[in-house]
C-alpha cells in the first residue's frame, strides 16, 4: 500500500466497540418484533383495563368542556370518544402531559389504524391549538 490506497486482495474493517457488536447481535431480526403484533390477543394484553368511564363522560370531564370557549367545546370527541375526552380533560391542567396526549393521538403505532372523522379531528385540532396558545 505505498501510495495510501489499499490494495484490492486486503480485507477492509472497522473498528468496533465489543458490548456494541454484542448488543447487535442479541436484538432479534427485523421484523420479529414487528411480527408479534400479529398475534392473536397481542393488542388486548397491552391494552390498560377498562374504567366505568371508557363509555360515559365523567363529572370532571363536562366541568371541564363547559369551562372551554362555546366555539372549543368538543361535542363530537365527547359523544363518539369519552374515553379520549376524558383523558384529555383529566391531563389538561399538565400542559406537558396534555401536548403528549394529544401526540399520540395523531401517532399511528400500530400501522393500521382509522383514525378519527374529519369533525372530531378538527375539534381535536382546535383543542391543541388552544392549549398552545394559553
Amino acid at each position: 500500500m505505498p501510495d495510501g490506497k489499499p490494495s484490492s486482495d486486503s480485507l477492509e474493517f472497522e473498528f468496533t466497540d465489543l458490548r456494541e457488536a454484542r448488543n447487535v447481535l442479541d436484538r432479534p431480526p427485523a421484523g420479529v418484533v414487528e411480527s408479534r403484533q400479529l398475534e392473536p390477543g397481542y393488542w388486548p394484553s397491552r391494552r390498560r383495563s377498562p374504567t366505568l368511564t371508557d363509555r360515559a363522560l365523567s363529572g370532571d370531564t363536562m366541568d371541564w368542556a363547559m369551562r372551554l370557549p362555546p366555539d372549543l367545546r368538543p361535542f363530537k370527541l365527547c359523544e363518539r370518544f369519552p374515553r379520549i375526552a376524558n383523558s384529555i380533560a383529566k391531563q389538561w391542567a399538565n400542559r406537558a402531559h396534555c401536548e403528549r396526549l394529544f401526540a399520540t393521538l395523531s401517532d399511528d403505532r400500530r400501522g393500521n389504524r382509522r383514525g378519527f372523522g374529519a369533525e372530531v379531528q378538527r375539534e381535536l385540532d382546535r383543542l391543541r391549538a388552544h392549549l398552545a396558545a394559553i
